[in-house]
């Protein structure tokens, strides 16, 4: 009876650690590059743009690494392009990055560098003199990477290693305890 005892610890505690260690492999470990995830737009000229800005200005690609913006822009005609920081703010008031660059005709480089690359989501907006015109503009966001809902507790693999701990150690107190009394049973003599 003794050895079914142990043998039944043994494979729950086996199950409990196979199973802590199941939910740490699953999970995504976020990286600062994103991938552009807007469908592509086909403009007048039948270029693929990731987005329209105005009639006559389009994000070609992007990409996002160590709080830094690379955008490809594409032209009609020269003109100005404001990129200001929009995303990642708190509660209560702050500072935030702007930048206007001059952008010929054709396909242009820029790169604009957010406060704080530690963020756990940012975005920026860009605009021109016609598209504000219009109402509106275009942002790009590397989206809220999701935080880790055991911080608390060192975080998920933290977690998993105290739950693993604590049914270890259950299951050693518990053996310990079947093995005393089967060698120390005593009856009590009336």
């Amino acid at each position: 009876m003794r050895r079914f005892f142990f043998v039944l610890l043994t494979v729950t505690v086996a199950l409990a650690v196979g199973m802590g260690g199941m939910g740490v492999a699953a999970q995504e470990t976020p990286t600062n590059e994103t991938e552009n995830e807007t469908q592509p737009l086909d403009d007048d000229l039948g270029d693929e743009a990731e987005q329209v800005i105005d009639t006559e200005t389009r994000v070609m690609d992007w990409s996002y690494d160590s709080g830094v913006f690379t955008i490809t822009l594409d032209a009609d005609a020269p003109t100005k392009v404001a990129v200001t920081e929009a995303g990642g703010f708190q509660e209560g008031s702050g500072a935030f990055n702007y930048n206007r660059f001059e952008i010929p005709e054709g396909e242009s480089v820029v790169t604009f560098a957010t406060r704080d690359a530690q963020q756990r989501g940012t975005a920026v907006t860009i605009s021109t003199q016609q598209s504000l015109a219009q109402g509106g503009g275009a942002y790009l966001s590397t989206g809220g990477q999701a935080q880790d809902p055991f911080e608390a507790f060192g975080g998920t693999s933290g977690l998993f290693t105290g739950v693993t701990m604590s049914v270890v150690l259950a299951a050693l107190s518990a053996a310990y305890v079947l093995r005393q009394e089967a060698n120390g049973v005593v009856e009590a003599g009336v």
